[in-house]
């Protein structure tokens, strides 16, 4: 197994969470935002003797993705159906790269790498595998707060997005699928879970209580 270690940046903003998981000399980085100077202090907390393999979005909400352009070149994987959003200049990416702009606007931020999609964006499948360094991690479709949401099990931490957080009024698209997905969320937990990071807000340990 992998020595793992996961460190996490909160913004000022909506208490969003930017997870880097380290693996070896690599890491993976998961929604990275959300203001331009915090990616700033994102990069210069990365050792320098680790590089950033790739990037994780777990959905298409504008805050999980703007950020991807402070690492460029750097491969992006995501649930397939956001992937072929961008492929095909779809409504789903156009949206939320438009949002994105449209927030930042108003509040005056400059974001000097503009708004446009990652060039490699890699779908994932339903339980797809993906590895960092000699890390694999899993990944698990899960609508309900959007379409294309997906969470990620990295050895026994998982990665949850906008699920779960003690902070956050829960968004739902589809609530049926929501339903499904708290369930399956509950599984997972289940097994061997020893920490759940939401995208919003602390870590979760199987003692912290969820309201």
């Amino acid at each position: 197994m992998s020595k793992t270690r996961i460190e996490i940046l909160t913004s000022g903003i909506w208490q969003m969470a930017t997870t880097v998981i380290y693996s070896d000399r690599g890491c993976l980085v998961v929604d990275p935002g959300y203001f331009p100077r915090e990616l700033a202090d994102l990069v210069r907390i990365i050792p320098s003797d680790a590089s950033v393999k790739a990037l994780f979005f777990t959905h298409s909400h504008w805050d999980h993705i703007v950020g991807h352009g402070i690492f460029p070149g750097v491969p992006v994987y995501t649930s397939s159906v956001l992937a072929q959003s961008v492929a095909e200049h779809g409504k789903l990416a156009a949206e939320a790269m438009a949002k994105a702009q449209e927030f930042d606007s108003k509040w005056y931020v400059e974001r000097p790498w503009g708004y446009a999609w990652p060039t490699d964006v890699r779908g994932l499948d339903d339980g797809g595998h993906f590895n960092i360094g000699a890390l694999d991690i899993e990944a698990f479709l899960i609508p309900g707060h959007h379409s294309d949401c997906m969470a990620i099990r990295a050895e026994n931490y998982l990665l949850v997005g906008d699920y779960l957080s003690p902070c956050e009024i829960p968004f739902v698209e589809n609530l049926a699928d929501y339903h499904r997905t708290l369930q399956r969320l509950l599984t997972l937990i289940a097994a061997d879970i020893k920490a759940v990071i939401p995208g919003h807000g602390p870590r979760l340990s199987q003692r912290t209580p969820v309201v």
